[in-house]
């Protein structure tokens, strides 16, 4: 939205060096609104363009200008005004309309770049019947590598939006007392970060009794809902504001009226664990590692290491997985959310913790600045 003409500039010689070393005569991107995996990003990096719903579609040639695809007019106007491409289209049906183009631009054979994940089945199977000649390749691995390599603004894009999330969790430190609901905890989040640029917000929260042997097991955070809070209570916080468009997260748990000394304890494993993971978050280790040192640790305290472990954040939510299997190498740039979710021997009781931090070129930042302490209010 405010990236720079630069940027703008980076990001289309990335792309069409893709079309290029492809051989494509065009690259379909598809977006949609969903929270979720790393498929729904390859159209906001290149277009920097912004789905309030629905999905839309960009149309990328080697030797023309790109076209833009939205559902409604206010979508479309805001694109126009907003976005990095200037010829953007009304549509009603997505598919129809690229096909449309397609032959607008004399593309009947040869191959066309598209992200199989993101085209339905149907717009394929059609797509298909159109262009019988056309050879449909899957870009969006190389894409996810273009969008992994992160330029300067979009790192001060990420260090703004976890002070964003630090603010939320402040606020809600400050309006939280005996009485008050999920809904209204979430709301001054929210509040926060809306009033300062937060595009959106994916905010869980979970509240109840927590201690070991009575069956007092701390929720895991969810949808708010109208549950009160009472005295005694802890209350988990997934705080993850989405600042021009990239993700950060922070997760936080308070004790309301009186500490809480079973959470205490594994909360401390928990973040000594994330410690351990941070001798290897650096440039040419692996997530793989990362997540062998935390395991290492939190086993040697008697306790278990299960998912959700952390992800890779970006345009995407999670645009990987800090998991065993996930054996990406770390570079320069890359932002990883750590938030292991430890278990007691017994398997009972779980709890997590963690932040947002950026891989530097000798070792890692923290892009968080709240504290590590399990506050009671």
């Amino acid at each position: 939205m405010t990236f720079s003409t630069s940027e703008k500039e980076r990001r289309h010689r990335a792309i069409h060096e893709l079309i290029q070393t492809n051989q494509l005569k065009a690259l379909l991107l598809i977006g949609d609104t969903n929270v979720g995996p790393e498929f729904n990003g390859d159209l906001r990096y290149y277009t920097n363009n912004r789905i309030i719903f629905y999905r839309q579609a960009v149309v990328i040639f080697p030797d023309s200008d790109p076209v833009l695809f939205a559902g409604s007019e206010i979508q479309r106007q805001a694109a126009l005004r907003r976005s990095f491409v200037k010829d953007c289209r009304l549509t009603s049906d997505v598919v129809a309309d690229v096909a449309g183009l397609l032959k607008e631009r004399k593309i009947s054979s040869g191959r066309v770049g598209v992200n199989l994940e993101m085209l339905p089945a149907a717009g394929y199977h059609i797509l298909k019947k159109e262009f019988p000649k056309v050879e449909w390749v899957e870009t969006h691995g190389q894409i996810m590598q273009i969008r992994n390599n992160h330029s300067q603004e979009e790192i001060e894009t990420y260090r703004k939006g976890a002070l964003l999330g630090d603010g939320g969790f402040e606020a809600a430190v400050k309006m939280i007392h005996p009485g008050v609901s999920e809904y209204e905890i979430v709301a001054e989040i929210e509040h926060y970060g809306r009033a300062r640029g937060v595009e959106e917000h994916f905010t869980l929260i979970g509240s109840g009794k927590f201690s070991f042997g009575n069956d007092n097991t701390l929720p895991l955070p969810y949808s708010p809902s109208p549950r009160r809070i009472e005295v005694g209570d802890s209350i988990m916080m997934e705080i993850t504001p989405r600042y021009e468009g990239y993700w950060t997260q922070l997760v936080r748990t308070v004790n309301v009226g009186k500490p809480n000394p079973d959470l205490e304890k594994i909360q401390k494993v928990c973040r000594h664990g994330i410690e351990s993971g941070l001798g290897f978050l650096k440039p040419g280790r692996t997530v793989e590692e990362v997540v062998m040192a935390m395991e290492s640790f939190v086993s040697s305290c008697g306790y278990l290491l299960k998912p959700p472990i952390g992800h890779i954040c970006g345009i995407d939510l999670i645009e990987g997985r800090v998991s065993h299997q996930n054996e990406m190498v770390l570079e320069r740039g890359t932002v990883v959310i750590l938030h292991p979710t430890v278990f007691t021997p017994d398997g009972k009781y779980s709890f997590f913790w963690g932040e947002t931090y950026l891989v530097t070129q000798n070792g890692y930042d923290r892009l968080h600045q709240s504290g590590d302490e399990l506050l009671t209010i």
